[in-house]
């Protein structure tokens, strides 16, 4: 906490400034300040607001100020910090957080001193507290104005203190200009007079100083009537006779070339280094903004020790600094600037640095951001060859920055360089990265988010872990991550206390919104953190503004999906927030907000399937799919949510079996299944979405149980929408199965039915697309390419893509067969690049099955025999080939005897193995060729 009356009044806590709207609030704080711990009665807090001519109504107008002081006081998080104690309040704060207080506390304890340099450094750091006119925006009044004076006349006392201990340093040469700058303004103090006779003679200037005395005995005479007093006049005769006493030797200060401390440890490179080298040789300001103990100090000493400048690399440590005003102060010392003459720091520091070619690095910027800012912008305007490199949480927002976000290390390399080293240095020759432990050394820097200080922490770790044990008490990392040396800086000493650093740093609006948005899996949109985060405490009205400073420090990552904005938590900051909330007692109401925003994100993806939305359908769910996994297990294991679950799991079909999700799919309806046995809508739902993923998976075994279970549990609830959909599916698995009359049978009943009852979305056409290639497989391409030739249509009309790939697909199975070989490569290629959108394997596999048998039937066996281990491994990472369905293998069988007659088995074998090794991607690329 930090009080201000020496200059425009400020009270700041650790949650930001309090906003004190008026002036009389202004001036109970200045009244109380000025006697911290000290009772003040009602009565002087009255003469103060009011003086001589206080209202009726003072007691309860005061009253009423207090009390809304007080309120605004507990949001800055100051808690109780003024009380009612008989017969007034009291402050209750330190004597030194009070710069009034402070000020006249150094003044004292310079005047104590022997050491004209101890008396220098007190007085230089007192006057560098008054940054304007004291208790100037408090009521005009009688207390005001005798305040106001007293404080005002200390602070001239201690400047002449302050030129008085520079004389005495020898500093008469920089002494002399502001002494007779301010006789001129305080003519009558014959304090300044002397002062200004001592300085002149001392520089050689003994007449000067004589003519000194004869312009303070004239002002004196003619405006007061009176003449010098016998000091000065002593100090005149002193002059004359050129008393040995006046004289004092010059100081000599030997120059220095920087401050940059020497190495300890090895420098693991990484990719920016060079780019910050750059900039900074380009650039005159490069700020380094990034998470605690992302490296940005070590980046930017590494860098700055590459550079040579003629005066040399200075580096500000200012993470310790807790009163802004002594920024510049702060800045002078590191660069070993003595000014004892009372000017204002930054001016010392301009005169200083004018001329100068030097780097400063400035130091952990966040917390004193605002007046690094106004230093940095001040510097730079008057120094034309200094450049500045600054670490920070955020932005100076300094015209002309560069600003550089550092990203973590790279997993493996080089974080896992960085652990190898570290570990080594732990026990020196005990540790290397071998292949028993490389996976392992991979895995825990990939969870400790490659953020070096974390990753410098756990290597210290192996002097009684290895690191796979490491890894299993990972979880607990806020424990295991402690001691980052004795000498570390207090917030890098353990992560915890990193993360409470920059915790400290926010808001109160942007900590509750970091708490609150750990229970995010993965990014989040504004919509999502205005849903789940928001309440009376953190409305959605400021949510942009505490995402936007949470990003504006480095504890949000912004990124970019669909040209929509989202907020990513590390998993170590994320942790910490867990650890926020659970305090909170948050954590549950928080977590169901999240379920619930997450299924409505299903709901909504749903409806959007048989849309022009379709494809975006896919992105989003795909960027969703970290939330909705955490949705699901929150539902599936608290008490009293499985229903929940298994709606949110069957909802989701469209995610499973559209995007190729089958396994997964099958996950968490089995899981969901199991848990909630009581016949239900929402079971009907999940048990046909899990005999459609089954079917398309090729376990047909699996299916009949499922769907039986499905139709039994819907005529009981007369659910005739679960039936019909139930009824396709079961149309599907026949045809897998090779029961071509019973498959044509269901699916012609299933098609019939959706029109009964008004349906229409994707399953629907895909119904008819089944029946169109169970028809097709006995050989009525005529009546195949009329179902199909119809689903395509009303895809069209939809904008619905998914199935009308599969229609495509079929279309181009028919050609085949009438013998169009130029139709049917057309409408397989343009339905493999629907399904490449969609990363729908198993349509990407047909299509490039049915692809090879158009390449080998037009005379290119080895373009099909590659295709052909293409589709096999992509067939891999669906499910059995070709459903284990004779009728559709009958095509691949065909291509691959051909190819075999072609090419022979060693070619073949070769092409295939060869097809086999390629990414879908490759996969995909080659179809096409």
């Amino acid at each position: 906490m930090i009080i201000r009356l020496l200059g425009p009044l400020e009270l700041t806590g650790p949650n930001g400034a309090v906003q004190l709207s008026s002036a009389g609030q202004r001036t109970l704080v200045a009244r109380l300040a000025l006697t911290p711990g000290e009772t003040v009665p009602r009565s002087a807090l009255v003469d103060a607001l009011w003086s001589d001519e206080a209202p009726p109504t003072a007691t309860k107008t005061l009253h009423s100020l207090l009390a809304r002081l007080r309120g605004q006081i507990r949001d800055a998080g100051l808690g109780e910090l003024i009380t009612t104690r008989e017969p007034g309040y009291v402050l209750n704060a330190p004597a030194d957080t009070v710069d009034a207080a402070r000020f006249e506390a150094l003044v004292a304890a310079a005047r104590q001193s022997d050491d004209p340099a101890q008396s220098a450094r007190c007085l230089r750091e007192a006057l560098a507290l008054w940054t304007g006119d004291p208790l100037a925006d408090c009521r005009p009044g009688e207390w005001t104005r005798t305040e106001s004076a007293r404080l005002t006349e200390l602070r001239m006392d201690a400047t002449e203190d302050l030129m008085e201990a520079s004389l005495a340093l020898g500093e008469h040469a920089a002494v002399g200009p502001l002494v007779a700058s301010l006789v001129e303004q305080h003519p009558f103090r014959e304090r300044l007079w002397e002062l200004l006779m001592i300085a002149l003679y001392r520089a050689g200037r003994q007449a000067d100083a004589l003519a000194a005395f004869q312009r303070a005995r004239g002002v004196m005479v003619d405006e007061l009537g009176i003449e010098p007093s016998a000091r000065l006049r002593d100090l005149e005769q002193a002059v004359l006779n050129a008393d040995p006493r006046l004289d004092q030797p010059e100081r000599v200060v030997a120059p220095v070339r920087g401050n940059l401390p020497a190495d300890r440890s090895s420098f693991v490179d990484r990719p920016e280094t060079e780019h910050v080298a750059g900039l900074i040789r380009e650039h005159r300001l490069v700020t380094l903004i990034g998470v605690g103990g992302v490296g940005k100090t070590r980046l930017a000493v590494h860098v700055a020790r590459g550079e040579q400048p003629p005066d040399g690399v200075w580096l500000v440590e200012l993470a310790a600094l807790r009163d802004r005003a002594l920024v510049p102060h702060t800045v002078a010392e590191a660069l070993g600037v003595v000014d004892q003459t009372g000017r204002g720091q930054l001016t010392v520091l301009t005169e200083f640095l004018a001329d100068r070619d030097a780097l400063l690095v400035l130091d952990n910027c966040e917390h004193v951001v605002d007046h690094c800012a106004v230093l940095v912008d001040t510097l730079l305007r008057v120094a034309p060859k200094l450049r500045v490199i600054a670490t920070s949480r955020r932005a100076l927002r300094v015209y002309g920055e560069q600003v550089l976000a550092v990203a973590p290390l790279s997993v493996p390399y080089p974080a896992a360089t960085l652990f190898a080293q570290r570990a080594d240095a732990a026990i020196p020759g005990s540790f290397v990265i071998t292949g028993a432990n490389e996976r392992a050394v991979a895995d825990l820097c990939r969870r400790l988010d490659g953020i070096p200080l974390a990753i410098e922490m756990a290597a210290l770790r192996v002097r009684a872990l290895t690191p796979a044990q490491l890894l299993e008490r990972l979880d607990d990392r806020f424990k295991v991550l402690t001691d980052g040396g004795r000498t570390a800086l207090p917030q890098h000493q353990t992560l915890l206390a990193t993360m409470d650093w920059s915790f400290d740093l926010c808001s109160p609006r942007e900590q509750l919104l970091w708490a609150r948005a750990s229970v995010f899996a993965g990014s989040f949109d504004l919509a999502a953190a205005e849903a789940v985060c928001s309440d009376d405490l953190l409305t959605a009205d400021f949510m942009f503004d505490a995402v936007d400073g949470l990003v504006d420090k480095s504890v949000l990552l912004r990124e970019e999906h669909a040209g929509v904005a989202r907020y990513r938590l590390l998993e170590t900051m994320r942790q910490y927030g867990q650890t926020r909330l659970r305090a909170s007692d948050e954590e549950a109401r928080l977590r169901l907000r999240h379920r619930d925003w997450y299924a409505g994100v299903a709901t909504q993806g749903e409806r959007a399937w048989f849309t022009p939305r379709q494809a975006a359908t896919v992105g989003s769910m795909t960027t969703e799919s970290g939330n909705l996994r955490a949705a699901l297990e929150y539902s599936l294991t608290t008490p009293g949510e499985a229903d929940a679950g298994l709606k949110l799991a069957a909802t989701l079909w469209f995610y499973w079996v559209g995007c190729g999700r089958f396994a997964e799919g099958r996950h968490w309806l089995n899981w969901a299944l199991s848990l909630d046995t009581e016949p239900s809508r929402a079971r009907c739902k999940a048990l046909w979405v899990a005999g459609y993923v089954a079917t398309l998976q090729g376990n047909t075994s699996a299916v009949p149980a499922l769907l039986e279970a499905c139709r039994a549990e819907a005529t009981l609830l007369d659910d005739a929408d679960a039936d019909v959909y139930a009824t396709y599916v079961q149309g599907a698995a026949a045809v897998f199965n090779d029961d071509l009359p019973l498959g044509a049978s269901l699916l012609a009943e299933a098609d019939r039915l959706h029109t009964e009852l008004g349906h229409l979305d994707s399953n629907v056409i895909m119904a008819r697309v089944a029946l169109a290639i169970t028809v097709a497989f006995s050989g009525e391409l005529d009546r195949a390419a009329s179902l199909c030739s119809e689903a395509r249509a009303v895809c069209e009309e939809h904008g619905e893509l998914w199935a009308r790939a599969y229609a495509l697909y079929v279309l181009a199975f028919v050609a085949m067969g009438r013998g169009d070989v130029v139709e049917a490569r057309e409408l397989a290629t343009s339905s493999l690049l629907i399904k490449e959108k969609f990363d729908d394997l198993l349509g990407i596999a047909v299509s490039v099955e049915l692809l090879a048998l158009i390449s080998v039937v037009t005379g290119s066996p080895t373009h099909a025999a590659l295709l052909l281990g293409g589709a096999d491994r992509v067939w891999q990472s669906v499910g059995l080939p070709l459903f284990g369905s004779a009728n559709f293998a009958a095509s691949h069988d065909q291509c691959v005897a051909l190819c075999l007659q072609a090419l022979g088995d060693e070619a073949y074998a070769a092409e295939f193995a060869r097809g086999s090794a390629m990414t879908v991607a490759q996969v995909i690329a080659a179809a096409q060729s």
